[in-house]
């Protein structure tokens, strides 16, 4: 099967979405289907790239000046080069589906090649282009309404990562959605055998955008807190970059933890894993969320989670099982489970483990890949 993939974010470039459009893409081209990924040029990342057997790479030329994030502005430049440049894309490769990230702002790439070349394609929700999960953007979503359920009823199909994502959507937009969870890889992820227990510190990590998302300002308040009154000395390591990195610079200045806490900037995948594996626990604090990469990396190494109880959190993380959850309304719960975890190690680590088996079990790309391939098949007859 000719498949195409359609985000304006691949990585290098942005987040969460950017790395699953890359491993499902991956796992399709593994299972032999052949697969295009248009995305958006940066730098001297541009023109077509052939990443592995099966997989080429198309980054149009657009406005973008970060490599973390885009605005409104350069999403709405990739929107257009991708009007431009998709329906020749589609006709050129004889596509058999395509499967757009965001019903906005990509989702009108697919009803316009599915109109002009009569390629169907599926809409992938990722989290804060589904109405009530991100608050912030309630007015833009509530008039871009009709262009969105128009959207998403022309769709052969409207998956989220998560069943919780996907009743928010059926709330806000009367279309059925299906659920395929996003995966991790366990091979490339997994627990050292001969890790160090580190017994003069308790090292927690967090990884993503710093974005009103990820609640950060919250995190290092509790952090704070619970250094001050833990028995066992606290570090916290925040991996990754974004908008709010001086405010909360700052901010841990002002809370007097400088030396408890690291900035290592963004990381390549093979140090990630290696951040993953020194850790002893990993937070993610998030106002909302699709189904969270970074925790599924962190289970998979080994990691139990402390995590807010939101959609997509609460899906992976089984509270006293694989990890700890904490509701928003309440944050010093969250100091508690950094102080109860740094002083039961023992209990960390039963936690990590039941993390990792979870992880294994349930949760993988070639699975995910696989379903997504087969929503075209009976277009295929």
């Amino acid at each position: 099967m000719r498949l195409i993939l359609v985000n304006y974010e691949y990585p290098p470039l942005g987040g969460g979405a950017g790395n699953a459009t890359a491993c499902i893409a991956r796992a399709l081209a593994r299972q032999t289907h052949e697969v295009s990924v248009v995305t958006a040029a940066f730098g001297d990342l541009r023109g077509t790239e052939q990443e592995c057997e099966n997989l080429s790479v198309i980054r149009l030329p657009c406005r973008r000046a970060r490599q973390d994030r885009s605005n409104y502005i350069e999403m709405l430049s990739y929107v257009i080069a991708a009007m431009r440049a998709l329906p020749r894309i589609a006709r050129e490769r004889r596509a058999d589906g395509l499967i757009v990230f965001f019903s906005l702002p990509c989702g009108p790439l697919g009803w316009l090649v599915r109109t002009r070349v009569g390629v169907p394609y599926v809409v992938s929700l990722r989290g804060g282009d589904v109405p009530g999960a991100e608050t912030r953007v309630g007015m833009i979503h509530r008039v871009l309404a009709p262009l969105r359920r128009a959207v998403l009823r022309r769709a052969r199909a409207v998956v989220a990562s998560s069943a919780g994502l996907a009743r928010l959507s059926e709330q806000a937009d009367p279309i059925p959605v299906k659920v395929i969870p996003n995966g991790v890889d366990t091979k490339y992820f997994y627990p050292v055998t001969d890790k160090r227990v580190d017994t003069a510190q308790v090292r927690f990590l967090f990884a993503g955008r710093f974005q009103p998302q990820k609640n950060l300002f919250v995190m290092l308040d509790q952090f704070a807190r619970a250094a001050a009154q833990s028995r066992k000395p606290l570090h916290l390591t925040l991996i990754g970059d974004g908008p709010q990195r001086g405010d909360l610079q700052a901010h841990v200045q002002t809370l007097g933890i400088a030396d408890h806490v690291d900035w290592p900037g963004w990381l390549d995948k093979a140090a990630l894993r290696g951040a993953y594996q020194r850790a002893d626990v990993f937070l993610n604090p998030s106002l909302y969320e699709g189904m969270p990469n970074t925790v599924l990396e962190a289970m998979a190494c080994g990691l139990p989670v402390i995590a807010s109880r939101v959609i997509g959190n609460d899906e992976l993380i089984e509270h006293n099982a694989t990890g700890l959850l904490f509701d928003l309304d309440h944050p010093g719960d969250l100091m508690q489970a950094m102080v109860g975890l740094a002083e039961a190690q023992e209990r960390c680590a039963t936690l990590g483990a039941h993390a990792r088996q979870r992880a294994c079990e349930r949760y993988s790309w070639d699975f995910a890949a696989s379903r997504y391939a087969s929503l075209f098949s009976n277009s295929m007859n």
